[in-house]
């Protein structure tokens, strides 16, 4: 529903502010009898009047997409419509926004594309941020089964961690908040704009940023008046844990460790704060 929701929204209206987006949901959402309620959470304190962008508005860097949509097919809990929105999204992606069709990755269930396994979802990760720099676009769209685990160091004021199912999660495991934010998030350098639209359950808390927006009829009337001009602190962010990770991969990347060797690190740093 979200993923339709956004792109509806954006063909409805194409030069929108973030708030306008957000509302434009809330009615698309509505009609369709749906009560989901869209969160925008970012890693810094974002206009909420400003004009919604997926690409980089401080450079001329090139464009990156990956794609992931899980049906489970043949499995409990099969969805229908997650390859339909891969698709939708894809198109308004490369067709409104701008991005390479050549420098895109596609992850579905579907026979035809690359497995969503977790192993390839993290590859996925690692694909995506790999070579990135100052100036470059980065997108990721979701659409699947979220889900959350009892967390397991500590970090989440809720007691819960925030998961992605992938297609093989039964065998695999699902994939935490916290390898999210080391894999995908904390590898993006300073002036690498990185957008994520995840369509799931729990989807709001996924990415664990440190500001956030629910875009409750009170929250977006507070901000279209200018009472709310900018994004809240998330208050169940974990600064330390952002940092210490933060320090380990940089030392890494100094000492001139590569891509696939930090991103292990990534991987198991959480278990250290």
């Amino acid at each position: 529903a979200c993923t339709n929701a956004i792109v509806l929204s954006l063909h409805k209206q194409p030069e929108c502010t973030w708030t306008q987006l957000l509302q434009n949901m809330r009615g698309v959402l509505s009609e369709k009898s749906y009560t989901q309620i869209p969160q925008l959470s970012s890693s810094r304190s974002m206009a909420l009047n400003s004009q919604f962008a997926v690409k980089n508005p401080a450079g001329n860097g090139r464009t990156k997409a990956l794609y992931i949509g899980i049906n489970y097919v043949g499995q409990k809990g099969e969805l229908r419509g997650c390859h339909n929105d891969v698709e939708m999204m894809k198109t308004y992606i490369e067709g409104k926004q701008g991005f390479d069709p050549s420098n895109a990755k596609v992850l579905m269930d579907d026979g035809r594309n690359e497995d969503p396994s977790q192993a390839n979802i993290l590859r996925g990760f690692q694909w995506l941020t790999e070579g990135a720099q100052s100036g470059d676009s980065l997108f990721m769209h979701y659409s699947g089964h979220g889900g959350s685990m009892r967390d397991d160091n500590g970090d989440e004021s809720d007691g819960k961690d925030e998961t992605m199912c992938p297609a093989d999660y039964a065998r695999a495991g699902q994939i935490r908040d916290d390898i999210i934010y080391e894999q995908l998030v904390a590898m993006c350098p300073e002036g690498c704009q990185l957008t994520v639209v995840m369509d799931c359950c729990h989807s709001g808390s996924i990415l664990d940023l440190p500001y956030n927006f629910e875009a409750s009829d009170g929250n977006l009337a507070a901000a279209a008046s200018g009472a709310m001009p900018s994004m809240a602190p998330n208050p169940g962010f974990d600064f330390s844990k952002a940092l210490k990770v933060g320090m380990k991969l940089f030392k890494m990347y100094q000492s001139g460790a590569g891509m696939q060797q930090i991103g292990m690190a990534a991987m198991s740093a959480v278990r250290e704060v």
